[in-house]
């Protein structure tokens, strides 16, 4: 599915947000809560909660907007939002987890999701792209 999107989008991810990508549908492919969560609540309990139940509340919302903003678009007018408002979010879940773990010495995991969030666009178009064949 991500190399379709890929070939669909002519955009060729790096391996890692190939990677990156798969996981996260795997890890979601049977989560029919993704379309009940909300994502600033996600991001607001993250800034109560203790690291590692943090990280998962940024985690959960960076997915969820990720997947929501490719493949459910229309999601965000059914919600009253900006089509944009996914990305955005995605962008601060990512980004706000990439600073946690670098705040903490996890120099490796936090770069990767300051790469996630920089590069949610191009997440997104190719995840967007796949819906074009379905």
């Amino acid at each position: 599915m991500v190399r379709q999107g890929e070939a669909e989008s002519f955009i060729t991810l790096p391996i890692l947000h190939h990677g990156f990508l798969v996981w996260c549908l795997v890890e979601h492919l049977s989560d029919v809560e993704i379309f009940h969560d909300r994502i600033a609540l996600n991001l607001l309990n993250a800034t109560t909660k203790k690291r590692e139940q943090a990280n998962m509340f940024l985690m959960r919302a960076g997915d969820e907007a990720l997947l929501l903003a490719g493949l459910f678009p229309e999601s965000a007018r059914r919600l009253n939002v900006s089509s944009s408002y996914f990305r955005f979010m995605g962008q601060a879940a990512y980004a706000s987890l990439a600073a946690r773990y670098m705040v903490t010495g996890m120099d490796g995991r936090g770069g990767f999701f300051d790469k996630m969030a920089e590069d949610f666009p191009f997440l997104e178009k190719v995840l967007r792209a796949t819906r074009s064949k379905h």
